[in-house]
């Protein structure tokens, strides 16, 4: 295509920043301790304990945090 229009889009397209997931993992949460469980235990995570994040509300979000040695 000898159109500039178009040249000039695929050098713009190429150089565009990278936006969204810049930002650290955060750690896995479930909804019930039976979905905690079942994932400490697939992952051979021994020594646990489960965390609710949202204390004193209706609805759970449950952590999973290993136990120091």
């Amino acid at each position: 295509m000898g159109s500039t229009y178009f040249v000039k889009r695929i050098f713009h397209t190429k150089r565009k920043p990278h936006y969204g997931r810049e930002r650290q993992k955060r750690p896995k949460t479930f909804r019930t301790e039976e979905a905690a469980k079942k994932w400490a235990e697939a992952g051979k995570i021994k020594d646990y304990e489960l965390v609710n994040l949202k204390e004193g509300k209706k609805e759970k979000k449950i952590r999973v945090v290993a136990k120091a040695k």
